[in-house]
Order: C-alpha cells, then sequence, then structure tokens
C-alpha cells in the first residue's frame, strides 16, 4: 500500500522537476515589455514656476520641527502667491504632504474634514496656493500618508500678514 503512493509521488515530484522550470522559462520569454514615454504629454508636464518676491520668512511656526517657511509672490503687490518650505536634512517623513486648515479650528489627532491639499513637502520647490487661501486666516498642517499621522501643526497664521 506504501509503495504504490511512493512511486506515485516520485513520478509527480520528477514531474514538477521538468515542467516547472519550462513553464517559468515561458512566462518569463512571454511577458510585455514595460512601456516606456520620453516625455510627459504638454498638459502634464509641470511648468516652472517663477516667484520674485518674498513676502516673509519665519523659522518659528512649527514648533516641534524646524522647518522654514517663506512666503513668495510672482510680482510686488499682485500676482499669485506660493509657500516654499526649507527643512534640515535630517528632517526626514515618509509620504509628507502639506495641507491649509482654514480658521481658527481646533486640531487634534484627527485630520480635519476642511483641510485642503496643497501638495506635497518638498524643500526644491513652492506650493501655489489657491486664490480663496490668500484672504483666511489657518494653519498649515504635515500629514505623514505611510504613518496616517498627523506630524505637525503650525501656529495661526495669516498668508498675507506674518
Amino acid at each position: 500500500m506504501i509503495r504504490p503512493l511512493r512511486q506515485r509521488h516520485r513520478r509527480m515530484v520528477i514531474a514538477l522537476g521538468i515542467l516547472l522550470p519550462i513553464a517559468f522559462a515561458l512566462g518569463i520569454a512571454g511577458r510585455k515589455a514595460v512601456p516606456y514615454m520620453d516625455a510627459l504629454p504638454a498638459n502634464l508636464a509641470a511648468t516652472p514656476q517663477k516667484f520674485e518676491v518674498n513676502e516673509w520668512e519665519r523659522a518659528d511656526l512649527f514648533i516641534k520641527s524646524p522647518i522654514k517657511v517663506r512666503l513668495l509672490r510672482e510680482q510686488s503687490k499682485s500676482g499669485r502667491v506660493a509657500v516654499e518650505f526649507s527643512a534640515p536634512t535630517e528632517f526626514v517623513r515618509p509620504d509628507l504632504m502639506v495641507y491649509w486648515v482654514a480658521g481658527e479650528a481646533k486640531l487634534s489627532d484627527t485630520f480635519p474634514d476642511s483641510a485642503q491639499l496643497l501638495g506635497a513637502f518638498s524643500s526644491s520647490s513652492a506650493l501655489v496656493l489657491p486664490e480663496n487661501l490668500t484672504m483666511q486666516n489657518g494653519a498649515l498642517l504635515l500629514y505623514s500618508l505611510a504613518d496616517n499621522e498627523i506630524v505637525e501643526v503650525s501656529k495661526p497664521i495669516s498668508i498675507l500678514k506674518p
């Protein structure tokens, strides 16, 4: 009774030893090439933003983190407004996003429903603010998508007044 089962098992293992490498090789040879694109379409390509006027620069907005915030404007007294961050190299957080929370909202550990996404935290580029935010008081919120937590909330600020 045991011997026929062992013989059948031996045949199955030998068949698998031959068929699995063949199936693997055929799968590798038959897969499609990875799509490649030389450049993004024109409507998706990011255009460089030039913000020439520095409205204000503050290093005291975030209490726990050594982040400097600069408010930039395209032209003197007119044009779009952007926020630029600079942080030391040891300030590393995974998938850090910047949000704007309007008004005097009491922020706790839960993410507020009224938060507006400004963009990804980056020391190399400025985040353009929507026109409706420039006249409101509020706070900047740093949120880590990977950790699913609020990293830090700034002091209440007014965009056009330091």
